[in-house]
């Protein structure tokens, strides 16, 4: 059978026989900021729930009359509202509120800057629970903080392509990527899955399980290996890499492992590169 829900109005005779508003106190449930759970996040945005813990000492379950926030980022107001929600309060026991947020980081940076070499940005949330009592309506006020991901998608540069080998039949060499990393967490590639062209010219594919990492709020350098058979590439792309500028293009799909577990990322870089023979 399913108990009705009750307010604490029904524990006003009790109440009233007690003295002061210090037993009234005994009665009011407490309120407690408990945790950030991260639901999902990408180079795009991230999903998230502001848990709250709140206790209630009562033998009889009490719903919440209100409940009221303000959520800010690094001292910019972003979000506030009113929602009851219509929470019952187990008897006896502490229930969970969670809010629910979404943010497209696009946005949010453009109201609060990610500074260069931070995993997160600092958040406030303050607001109040309002439950009823027998002097009406009390509001218990909360006011948390802490770090909100600031995911930023690291930027590719080409600079340069080495030939560590070099006959009339074949080539092996390496592409050297510029990545920066804004992130104050070094940022590791895996599953790096990768089609390469030179000239406009596909000369295949390949997978590097571990391709490198880069140093938080650094620029560093990860190089893509590639052997080139020329007899299936063409006597033309033996031209183009020994006549010192090439045409790159590199199209992959990698993991990067974050301080927020491995997000996909896809890479598609084009242009003119120097060739160190």
């Amino acid at each position: 059978m399913t108990r009705a829900p009750a307010s604490l109005l029904a524990l006003a005779p009790a109440l009233l026989l007690s003295s002061g508003c210090e037993v009234i106190s005994e009665y009011l449930p407490t309120v407690a900021f408990e945790r950030l759970d991260v639901d999902s996040v990408d180079w795009e945005g991230a999903t998230a729930d502001f848990v709250f813990k709140v206790n209630n000492p009562n033998p009889i379950e009490v719903k919440l009359a209100r409940f009221d926030y303000s959520l800010a980022f690094a001292d910019v107001q972003w979000l506030e509202g009113d929602d009851p929600d219509g929470l019952i309060l187990d008897a006896e026991g502490g229930s969970e509120l969670a809010l629910p947020v979404t943010i497209e980081f696009e946005t949010l940076y453009e109201v609060v800057q990610a500074t260069r070499g931070i995993d997160t940005i600092p958040f406030g949330l303050e607001g109040s629970f309002g439950f009823n009592t027998p002097a009406g309506v009390v509001d218990l006020p909360y006011d948390a903080e802490g770090g909100f991901p600031a995911l930023r998608t690291p930027t590719f540069g080409f600079q340069k392509v080495r030939v560590d080998e070099l006959d009339w039949s074949s080539a092996t060499i390496a592409v050297d990527l510029g990545v920066d990393n804004d992130h104050e967490s070094t940022l590791d590639f895996t599953n790096f899955d990768y089609a390469l062209e030179l000239d406009g010219t596909s000369v295949g594919t390949g997978f590097l399980a571990d391709l490198g990492a880069v140093d938080g709020a650094q620029t560093g350098t990860l190089s893509v290996p590639f052997t080139i058979d020329f007899l299936d590439a063409g006597t033309a792309i033996y031209e183009a890499i020994t006549s010192g500028e090439v045409d790159v293009g590199l199209k992959a799909a990698t993991d990067v492992q974050t301080p927020f577990g491995a997000v996909p990322l896809s890479v598609d870089e084009s242009g003119r590169v120097s060739v160190d023979l």
